[in-house]
């Protein structure tokens, strides 16, 4: 039998980018049981993390831990508490970066995630089109630099607990019975240049509405819940979730749906970890960065392919095209009925 190791492995942020971890881990968990990981990651962060006996999420209120002492207190007090064999830097940031190396200097093998910032640069500034792997192949690759060399295990990575508040909300709005399609929108994202904009939004919900389908809304956050309120139409079957339901039984919900819209956001990762049809709507990130909708890439959606030199593209998604280009109208809601209909 092999040896028993315990692995800490770190990825702080984005939403999506902590979320796409949870493959790679199960993957790598499955080929080496004897292996043992805790995953440190923010607080909310750490609740996507399926129940796993040999997976640990801690969330970490980094807030505690400022500053370089603050993370060198923390990565002594993690190895006095968990006694690690081996340490995967998924995220590769200053804070990573402070922890690893304390960690490294008592002798604890450290192997870091390759960013790949100059093939990023290089397909942001225009000079390439190589489509890099996606980011859950580049997760396992880094296990993979580790020695533990795993296949992707087959998805969904999902598996939510429908519980009581979900059954609640749908039998309080008579969806108890599935005779219509089931669709989903989550129309924001992080940065405004990332969203198609409630204008297109209200046209499709008015397109599926036409079709009879059943619409669900997802979002968070007080602004976010007050748009899509004024968007809900429960007469006409149009529903707001957003504020409404546990964050877990929004997920629970997503794996009922025949398809989910949404931008390139984290909403769009949690449905090809759910294994749901996501139909993703692309503006000023690019998915050749290897964030794409993995399982799901044959329903993206972008502008014209002649008109892609007009996007101000950049890794976040926070810049607008610096000549007036909108590329919002030039994605209408018929690109997105395609999928559907």
């Amino acid at each position: 039998m092999k040896e028993s190791k315990h692995i800490l492995v770190i990825r702080f942020s984005a939403m999506g980018d902590v979320a796409l971890t949870i493959p790679a881990l199960l993957s790598v968990a499955h080929e080496y049981p004897n292996l043992k990981f805790t995953v440190i990651t923010r607080p909310f962060y750490a609740s996507f993390f399926p129940e796993h006996p040999q997976i640990n999420a801690v969330g970490i209120n980094l807030e505690q831990h400022k500053g370089f002492f603050g993370l060198r207190k923390l990565a002594k007090q993690l190895q006095q508490e968990h006694r690690f064999d081996g340490v995967i830097d998924l995220h590769n940031v200053i804070r990573s970066k402070i922890i690893t190396s304390y960690l490294k200097s008592k002798g604890i093998e450290r192997v870091t995630f390759d960013k790949k910032r100059n093939e990023k640069r290089s397909i942001l500034s225009g000079k390439s089109d190589k489509q890099l792997p996606h980011i859950i192949e580049q997760y396992l690759n880094t296990f993979r630099k580790a020695g533990y060399k795993s296949p992707l295990q087959k998805g969904p990575w999902l598996l939510p607990t429908e519980k009581n508040e979900l059954n609640q909300f749908l039998s309080s709005h008579n969806l108890i019975s599935k005779e219509e399609k089931w669709i989903g929108i989550a129309p924001f994202a992080a940065h405004e240049p990332k969203m198609w904009g409630l204008n297109n939004v209200q046209s499709l919900v008015n397109d599926l509405v036409k079709k009879n389908h059943k619409v669900f809304l997802f979002g968070g956050g007080k602004e976010e819940i007050k748009q899509l309120d004024a968007i809900q139409n429960e007469e006409n079957g149009v529903y707001s979730v957003a504020g409404k339901i546990p964050f877990d039984q929004e997920l629970a919900l997503m794996t009922k749906l025949d398809a989910l819209v949404c931008m390139d956001s984290s909403n769009m990762h949690f449905g090809c970890l759910l294994g749901i049809k996501v139909i993703s709507i692309w503006g000023a990130t690019t998915p050749l960065l290897g964030f794409y909708p993995y399982g799901n890439e044959e329903f993206m959606v972008q502008v014209p392919e002649k008109d892609r030199a007009k996007l101000t593209l950049t890794g976040y998604g926070n810049k607008t095209a610096k000549n007036g280009y909108d590329w919002k109208e030039n994605i209408s809601s018929k690109n997105i009925l395609r999928f559907i209909s």
